[in-house]
């Protein structure tokens, strides 16, 4: 409401207050932030910074990357994961790291749209090659405070080390506010955040969203109950989508990929339900989808109108 009744008033463009309150919750410096009107904005500021040449990433991925790195004219080089590894990149991805000639690599952890989730110590390799390569390496850690121990996986334990390191995080699923728009960018290099901060338009973060942005920061005891009610629920829906013959995968964030028949999409639109038809992503096929983890209430109505299509 904070927001609202100061809507006569111009946003800090530095976002003083809102990087402390980010800095403060995420253990980083308040020098190391960019604040953005959500992720997809800095991911495309990053683009046209840094302008890479030749970039690498994994598919099936969040399609948002493909599209900035086309805008700036990028190279894109893909490694296709295995639905056998459970769409984990695995050796082969070290092996293509070691190997590429690539300047740019954006993974996100867990991985979007299959929910996958990279081990500390597979991510503590990924930083080390890109590292010692001079390789940029993007980490869109976006879902990542859904674990119950995000801070063992982020590689923002690294970046006062590593410069070539960039992570991406926003409020946009943990906090449940998409419409607001707001994310954040973490990195130690100061050349490159104001490389990205010249791509950004003035007051990029609106009032309203500032104030939520600050006011999330402090609502850690509701996120950790929220993120252990949806690793319940998760796991129910995951059992109760096994049961009727559909191929689940792990997955470590608020929603879950599932392989299947086809059809199912339209089916439950019609139904009035709306889930996620993955198959114009690249390396995957029709037939599979992506459901949010949602209240029990909801996620019951969701099987119910699976299980008519079945019948």
């Amino acid at each position: 409401m904070r927001g609202v009744q100061c809507a006569d008033v111009y946003p800090d463009p530095e976002w003083e207050t809102l990087r402390e309150a980010i800095a403060d919750y995420e253990g980083v410096k308040a020098t190391q932030i960019l604040c953005g009107n959500g992720a997809s904005e800095l991911l495309l500021a990053l683009a046209e910074a840094l302008q890479p040449r030749h970039a690498l990433l994994v598919a099936p991925c969040f399609l948002e990357y493909e599209r900035v790195l086309a805008a700036v004219g990028a190279q894109i080089e893909w490694q296709v994961l295995s639905e056998k590894n459970g769409y984990l990149p695995g050796a082969v991805f070290l092996d293509v790291l070691k190997q590429t000639d690539a300047d740019m690599v954006i993974l996100s952890n867990p991985n979007n749209p299959i929910g996958s989730l990279l081990s500390p110590e597979y991510v503590e390799q990924i930083v080390a090659l890109t590292r010692t390569r001079g390789i940029m390496l993007v980490m869109d850690e976006c879902f990542l405070d859904f674990l119950e121990a995000p801070e063992q996986y982020s590689v923002k334990q690294y970046l006062d080390s590593d410069s070539h390191l960039i992570v991406l995080k926003a409020f946009t699923k943990t906090f449940a506010c998409a419409g607001l728009r707001i994310g954040y960018l973490l990195c130690a290099d100061q050349e490159i955040l104001c490389k990205c901060k010249r791509h950004l338009p003035e007051w990029n973060v609106s009032l309203p969203a500032s104030y939520a942005g600050i006011a999330a920061t402090k609502e850690r005891a509701w996120l950790r109950e929220t993120a252990e009610r949806i690793r319940t629920e998760r796991e129910w829906l995951r059992e109760r989508l096994t049961e009727l013959g559909y191929r689940v995968f792990p997955g470590a964030a608020n929603f879950l990929f599932f392989t299947g028949k086809e059809g199912l999409y339209e089916h439950c639109l019609s139904h009035n339900i709306l889930i996620r038809d993955c198959s114009n992503y690249r390396g995957l096929d029709a037939g599979a989808y992506r459901v949010c983890v949602r209240r029990r209430e909801e996620n019951e109505r969701l099987l119910q109108a699976i299980r008519s299509g079945n019948a």
